[in-house]
C-alpha cells in the first residue's frame, strides 16, 4: 500500500456531524404535512382461535379513517424470509403473544390507540407450547400443521464410533441458552407517502430495503415501479431489521386509506413482534486423547424459532457449520433441529447461530483442559486448524495461520491479567475463548452486490450504494475504498441516499460481508469508471483513448508526457454538458465459491470464508451477592486488512458489551404467565457504567487474498467469543463451569 494510503486510517464517519447535531432523519422523523397515524392491534394470547373481529365501534370513532384486517390484503396474504408461513395479519388464529391482528389508521396517534381498544376480538384460547420440550412432547399443541418440527439437518465427517474408540477419555455436557433481544436504540418505524397516482414512497429503518420493496409489492399486488423504498438513518439493527413486517403493515395501511402516515413501534411492540436470538438446548459428547487432542465430537442441538420460521432454517444451518469451532476434529456428527413454539419469533441476530455454537465448543474445551490439568490455551493449540486443513463441511480453511498468532496474544494477556490481585472480599478469574464466524450468505444463495460510481460535473465522484448503513459505518468505508481506488481525497467522494429508484441493489446488510462485497464491487466499478472517463475525455479532446491515462483525478497524455496533466474537475462539467449523459462505472460482485465446493449439503451450506477472534476476560466475583464484575477485556481479532481502524475498534467495543449482556443479564423470558419480558426495566442490558474499566483491542492482519485490499468482516465476530470467555472467567474464579446463560448472581452463588 502506498505511503499516503487511506486504507487502515481512522477516517471520520461521513454521517457523524448529522448524527451528533440531531439533524439525521430517522424513519419516524421524515417530514410530512399532517400525517395520519397507524397503530397495530396485537394478540393478548400465546395461542388462540379467532372467532370474530368486530370493528364497528372502532370504525365509528372520531378521527378514524379505517380499520384493516386480513380480508383487506389485496395480494399475497402471507410472507416470509425463507418460508412464507407468516400472515400479514392474523388469519383464523394467533400463534404468539403480540401477533398483529388489525391496523387502525386515524387522524392522530391517540385516536388510533383509542380505536384499537374499541375493536372487539372474540378468541378461543388454545393450549400453548412455549418452549422446546413442550413443543416436542407427545400430543403437543400444533403451532403449524403437520407438526412442530420445522427443520432438521445432520452433518458428519469421519467415523464417529472409531473416533470414540481412539479416545482415552470421553466427556458429556449439556448447555442451555436463552432468548435475547437486540436492544437497538431506535424501535422499528416506517413513514409512507401516497402520491395521487397511488405510488407509495416508504421510508424504512431496515437492513434490506430492496427486499422490503419486493415484499410490499407481493402483498399489495403492485409492480415494482409503484413502490419506492428509501432507507432513513438507522438507529441500530443487529439482525432484527432484516424483518419486513412493519414496512408491509405500514404500506398496507397507506395503500388502503390513501393517506400519508407513520407507524412506530412502542418498545413493548419491538420486543414482542420482531425476531430475537434463538434459545438453544445443546448436548455434547467428546472423545479426546490424554494429550488433549480431540478424536470425536457428537452434538445434538434444538433451536426454538418461535411461532414463525423467519431466518430460523438458515440460523440452524450456520450454527451446525460452526459447532466444532476452528478446530480439526477428525470424526464429527452434528444433528440440529429447528422447532416451532408459541413463543416470540426468532431469526437473525448478530452472529446468526455462531454465538450459541461458540458457547458450546469453548465451554467443552475448558472442561477438557480441567480434566487433563492443561491450560485452556494449550488445549486449543493442540486442536486448532492448520494450513491445508478442511472444515468438517469439506471446505478449505482460509488464513488458519492467524489462529496460533491469536493464541500467542491471548496467552500473554491471560498471564498479565492473572497477576492482578482480587479486590478485598472478592474472587478473581481470567477466562478465554476463541471464536469462529463465517462470511457470506452461503453456497447457492444469490449473494450479489452492485455498485455504481459516477463522476460529477465538479470532478467529485458519487457512490451509488444500495446497502443500508446501520450505524456501523458502511457508507464511510465505501467512500474510503472508493477514494483509495481512484486516488482521490475523501472530500472528493459522496455517497448517495439509498433509494430503490436511484441506486443498484447492493444486497442485504448482514453476514459479515459488506466490507468484503461492497469493496470488491467498488474496485470493479472503479475500473469501469476510469474506462468511461477516458472514453469521454478522448472524445472531448479529439484524441485516441489509448493516448490517455488516468491517475489520481488527473488525465495525462501518454504521447505527450511532458504536457501538464489535466485535473478532471476542469473538464468534467464541459464533458457532461456536451455529452448530456453521465460518466459512470457499474459493476456487480458475486461472493466467490470454488467449483469444488461440496454440493451434497442443504441449500445455503456450506460457507467458505471464515474470520477468527478471541476474548480474554478478567472478572471479580462477590461470593456473598453473586455479583460478577468484568474488570478487563482484551479482544484479539484477525481482520485481514483493516480499512477503518476507528470503525473496527467501535465494532469490537460494541460487540464485547453486547456479548457481556448475553453472558450475565439479558433474558427475554416469561415475566408472568401471559407476559414476556418486554421493557428495559426488566430486560437488563449493559450500560456504559457496566463496561469494564479496561477494554483493549489487539488487531492482527492476515490479508484475505480475495478481499478488497485484503479485508475481511468484523461485524459479527466481535460478539461471538465474549459469552464463552466470560463463562470461562467465572469457572476460573469459582472452580465450577457454568452450563447456562445468562449467568445470574443466583447461579454464581450456587457455583461458588
Amino acid at each position: 500500500m502506498q505511503p499516503n494510503s487511506l486504507i487502515g486510517q481512522s477516517v471520520p464517519r461521513i454521517d457523524a456531524r448529522e448524527k451528533v447535531t440531531g439533524r439525521a432523519a430517522y424513519a419516524a422523523d421524515i417530514p410530512l404535512e399532517h400525517p395520519a397515524w397507524a397503530v397495530v392491534l396485537r394478540s393478548p394470547h400465546h395461542h388462540a382461535r379467532i372467532l370474530e373481529v368486530n370493528t364497528t365501534a372502532a370504525q365509528a370513532m372520531p378521527g378514524v379513517y379505517s380499520v384493516i384486517t386480513i380480508e383487506d390484503v389485496p395480494g399475497e396474504k402471507t410472507f416470509g424470509d425463507i418460508i412464507p408461513d407468516r400472515p400479514v395479519l392474523a388469519s383464523g388464529k394467533v400463534r404468539f403473544l403480540g401477533e398483529p391482528v388489525a391496523i387502525v389508521v386515524a387522524e392522530t396517534q391517540a385516536a388510533a390507540q383509542s380505536a384499537c381498544q374499541a375493536i372487539s376480538v372474540s378468541y378461543e384460547p388454545l393450549p400453548a407450547a412455549l418452549d422446546i420440550p413442550a413443543a416436542l412432547a407427545p400430543n403437543a399443541p400444533a403451532v403449524h400443521q403437520p407438526g412442530n418440527l420445522l427443520d432438521r439437518v445432520s452433518v458428519s465427517t469421519g467415523d464417529l464410533e472409531q473416533g470414540f474408540r481412539l479416545a482415552d477419555h470421553t466427556l458429556e455436557a449439556e448447555f442451555t441458552l436463552q432468548r435475547v433481544y437486540q436492544a437497538y436504540l431506535e424501535p422499528e418505524a416506517c413513514t409512507v407517502r401516497v402520491d395521487p397516482n397511488g405510488m407509495l414512497t416508504v421510508w424504512v429503518t431496515s437492513q434490506k430495503p430492496f427486499s422490503d420493496r419486493d415484499a410490499i409489492c407481493k402483498v399489495l399486488a403492485l409492480p415494482e415501479d409503484q413502490v419506492q423504498v428509501i432507507s432513513a438513518a438507522v438507529g441500530g439493527a443487529f439482525g432484527a431489521k432484516e424483518d419486513s413486517s412493519l414496512a408491509i403493515l405500514a404500506a398496507l395501511a397507506a395503500w388502503k386509506t390513501r393517506k400519508n402516515l407513520r407507524l412506530v413501534n412502542t418498545r413493548s411492540d419491538s420486543f414482542l413482534a420482531h425476531p430475537r436470538r434463538h434459545p438453544a438446548s445443546l448436548r455434547y459428547r467428546a472423545g479426546f486423547r490424554a494429550d488433549g487432542r480431540l478424536t470425536a465430537l457428537e452434538v445434538h442441538a434444538d433451536l426454538d424459532t418461535g411461532a414463525y420460521a423467519s431466518y430460523g432454517p438458515a440460523v440452524m444451518q450456520l450454527f451446525t457449520e460452526t459447532v466444532p469451532g476452528p478446530y480439526h476434529i477428525p470424526n464429527v456428527s452434528v444433528t440440529s433441529r429447528l422447532v416451532y413454539t408459541n413463543a416470540p419469533i426468532c431469526g437473525a441476530f448478530r452472529g446468526f447461530g455462531a454465538p450459541q455454537a461458540a458457547f458450546g465448543i469453548e465451554s467443552l474445551l475448558d472442561r477438557i483442559a480441567a480434566t487433563l490439568s492443561l491450560s485452556p490455551i494449550e488445549v486449543r493449540r493442540r486442536n486448532i486448524w492448520q494450513p491445508g486443513d478442511l472444515a468438517y463441511t469439506g471446505v478449505p480453511v482460509n488464513q488458519p495461520e492467524a489462529l496460533p498468532a491469536i493464541l500467542d496474544q491471548a496467552e500473554t494477556e491471560m498471564n498479565r491479567l492473572a497477576a492482578i490481585p482480587a479486590a478485598e472480599g472478592c474472587k478473581a478469574g481470567v477466562g478465554f475463548a476463541l471464536g469462529l464466524q463465517t462470511m457470506g450468505l452461503g453456497f447457492r444463495v444469490p449473494d450479489d452486490t452492485s455498485i455504481c460510481l459516477e463522476w460529477q460535473s465538479d470532478g467529485r465522484v458519487k457512490v451509488f450504494l444500495g446497502a443500508a448503513d446501520l450505524g456501523q459505518g458502511l457508507a464511510t468505508v465505501a467512500a474510503q475504498m472508493t477514494a483509495q481506488a481512484l486516488g482521490l481525497s475523501m472530500d472528493m467522494v459522496d455517497v448517495s441516499e439509498l433509494d430503490t429508484f436511484n441506486v443498484p441493489n447492493s444486497g442485504v446488510t448482514c453476514a459479515s460481508r459488506m466490507t468484503y462485497n461492497v469493496g470488491n464491487a467498488i474496485l470493479l466499478a472503479a475500473d469501469h469508471a476510469v474506462d468511461a472517463l477516458l472514453s469521454a475525455a478522448a472524445g472531448y479532446l479529439g484524441v485516441e483513448k489509448s493516448s490517455l491515462i488516468y491517475s489520481g483525478g488527473r488525465i495525462q497524455r501518454v504521447d505527450a508526457p511532458s504536457a501538464t496533466a489535466i485535473p478532471f474537475n476542469l473538464l468534467a462539467g464541459r464533458i457532461i454538458a456536451e455529452t448530456e449523459s453521465p460518466i459512470q462505472g457499474m459493476a456487480t460482485f458475486s461472493f466467490p465459491y470454488s467449483p469444488n465446493t461440496p454440493p451434497d449439503l442443504p441449500f445455503g451450506m456450506p460457507h467458505v470464508k471464515f474470520v477468527f477472534g478471541a476474548n480474554v476476560i478478567r472478572v471479580e466475583i462477590d461470593p456473598q451477592t453473586g455479583q460478577v464484575s468484568p474488570t478487563h477485556v482484551t479482544a484479539i481479532h484477525d481482520l485481514g486488512r483493516i480499512i477503518n481502524r476507528a470503525g473496527v475498534e467501535g465494532q469490537i467495543t460494541g460487540g464485547v458489551l453486547q456479548g457481556l449482556g448475553y453472558a450475565f443479564s439479558e433474558d427475554m423470558c416469561l415475566a408472568a404467565p401471559n407476559r414476556w419480558v418486554d421493557r428495559f426495566s426488566e430486560y437488563l442490558i449493559p450500560t456504559v457504567l457496566d463496561a469494564p474499566p479496561e477494554l483493549k483491542t489487539v488487531l492482527l492482519e492476515f490479508p484475505e487474498e480475495s478481499g478488497p485490499f485484503g479485508a475481511k468482516g468484523i461485524g459479527e465476530i466481535a460478539m461471538v467469543p465474549t459469552a464463552p470467555a466470560a463463562a470461562s472467567a467465572v469457572r476460573a474464579a469459582t472452580g465450577t463451569p457454568p452450563a447456562r446463560l445468562p449467568i445470574t448472581p443466583q447461579d454464581v452463588i450456587s457455583l461458588a
